[in-house]
């Protein structure tokens, strides 16, 4: 009797390792990667060198100490109530000023218990914010990276386009690319030559990655200033919306089904979705490896990075324009989850 609860003991084994592998995988947080443009996060210093005039204590809206500090504890709180009860692996910034600002940002209470390691790099605009991102160097290792400068028409200045390639614990190879894109502030005519030379920079990048690695693991960020359907997502950098199949050396958006349901991640005169996730086909089709999907992108908005206008209408809780308003951003921030199998 024994030896045969022996045997059926043995037999389960195989089951038992089946099970506890399973459900070892069931409760694993997922890879999680953020962008968020942050609406002007000037430090209150006058730096010569650009046009930051407007945020300092003597500007057009007193841009003091304590707004500074308001402010860059209300991001902070933004950043990890996305992933709770996890915290976000990689965080992709738009409209930085410099690296001292992104400093006190991870020295905040609610980031500061992950260490973030910090990529940027000062870019030409004349404005002078930037792009940057955060990381976590428990779940991802920086490997290189490098600001791909972007020559518009007629010689204006822009932002750099970060690029940052980069190495999961499981061992998956990913490639970063955090944008923000030339405003339309002229209009979109007039503007979307600028927003094309942008889109050729990336294109041509992503070319060269293509020829060195095979169906690479690509991640692109940003506020573009576009929407999913413009000419510089399905033409410049050929960003295609995500269907039943996906060809790995495609790009796709994955937010275009919230675009067409009229979702958006900031207003001006209606919803407008210019802050994108854009992801490389094998990680929406890979059976194994670094994996996505539609369901798991979504634009974050939570209650209190809203108001409610005179209408009854929910906006973006912007923290100034004419006058201070003491909220967040006039965007919101958009993320998307992986898994690793």
């Amino acid at each position: 009797m024994k030896i045969r609860n022996l045997l059926f003991a043995i037999a389960l084994l195989p089951w038992f390792a089946a099970w506890s592998q399973s459900a070892k995988n069931s409760t694993k947080q997922p890879f999680v990667a953020i962008f968020y443009n942050v609406e002007n996060l000037y430090d209150t210093q006058d730096d010569p060198k650009i046009n930051d005039d407007e945020f300092t204590p003597s500007g057009k809206v007193p841009w003091t100490d304590e707004r500074f500090q308001t402010k860059i504890e209300h991001l902070g709180q933004v950043v990890s109530d996305i992933t709770k009860p996890g915290m976000p692996d990689i965080i992709g910034f738009a409209e930085i000023e410099n690296k001292p600002v992104l400093e006190m940002l991870v020295s905040t209470a609610a980031l500061s218990k992950i260490k973030y390691g910090i990529v940027h790099y000062d870019s030409p605009d004349e404005r002078g914010i930037d792009v940057a991102m955060l990381y976590n160097p428990a779940t991802f290792k920086v490997i290189s990276s490098e600001p791909l400068q972007v020559t518009l028409p007629a010689g204006d200045r822009t932002r750099d386009i970060l690029y940052v390639k980069g190495k999961l614990n499981s061992g998956e190879m990913l490639n970063v690319f955090v944008n923000h894109w030339p405003s339309r502030r002229e209009g979109t005519e007039l503007s979307e030559p600028k927003r094309m030379a942008a889109a050729t920079v990336l294109r041509s990048k992503l070319d060269e990655i293509q020829k060195l690695e095979k169906s690479p693991n690509v991640l692109i960020l940003g506020d573009f200033n576009d929407e999913p359907s413009n000419n510089s997502i399905t033409e410049g950098i050929k960003a295609l919306s995500p269907d039943k199949s996906f060809d790995s050396n495609n790009l796709y958006s994955l937010l275009y089904p919230q675009y067409k349901n009229g979702d958006g991640s900031l207003y001006y005169k209606d919803w407008d979705l210019f802050d994108q996730i854009i992801v490389s086909g094998n990680m929406l089709s890979n059976i194994k490896g670094l994996r996505t999907s539609v369901n798991d992108a979504a634009i974050f908005k939570a209650d209190y990075l809203l108001f409610t206008n005179k209408s009854g209408e929910a906006r973006p809780n912007r923290t100034m324009g004419e006058k201070y308003f003491g909220g967040y951003s006039d965007h919101l921030p958009v993320y998307v989850k992986f898994e690793i199998k």
